[in-house]
């Protein structure tokens, strides 16, 4: 039988793994997104055409644009946001598998209620937890995600 302190754990899991599926989904897309700039950039700054067009100015301003080309393609190795942008897909991914699994446990009958099952779901969020350590915390970006997931469940939001 399912206790009210169970079923509170439950509800909370499930809006918990839907706003961090949401914030990795964001976050996925902006280290893509990030990544698409600088490879663009890269390409555009040191493609022939540009050098090409550049060969008639003056010195200074065809160094400077070989180190704004450089410092990009250097910000491309170091940032990693293509690694960053898959590792946080991977993270949306499952915590969207966890959200589902929660939703499964809240939809069973209170008699069919397991609490090994509760058990494992707590386990696994502790590991993505644990795998999602190395990302940022935006708060704000939480926060718009924790707001969205309460109004799409009727839920009061925060300011």
């Amino acid at each position: 039988m399912l206790t009210e302190v169970q079923r509170k754990q439950v509800w909370e899991g499930m809006l918990g793994a839907e706003i961090r599926a949401n914030y990795f989904a964001d976050l996925s897309g902006r280290y893509a997104r990030k990544q698409r700039i600088a490879t663009w950039a890269t390409l555009a700054f040191s493609s022939g055409a540009v050098t090409a067009l550049i060969a008639t100015w003056p010195n200074y301003i065809r160094i400077t644009l070989a180190a704004i080309t450089a410092g990009i393609s250097a910000y491309s190795v170091v940032m990693q946001n293509q690694k960053f942008a898959v590792d946080s897909s991977d993270l949306h991914a499952r915590w969207n598998k966890i959200a589902a699994d929660y939703l499964r446990l809240w939809d069973t009958s209170p008699n069919d209620f397991s609490l090994a099952r509760l058990d494992e779901l707590i386990a696994r969020e502790q590991e993505i937890s644990k795998a999602s350590i190395s990302f940022p915390n935006y708060e704000k970006l939480m926060l718009k995600w924790e707001n969205h997931v309460l109004a799409s469940h009727g839920l009061p939001t925060f300011a």
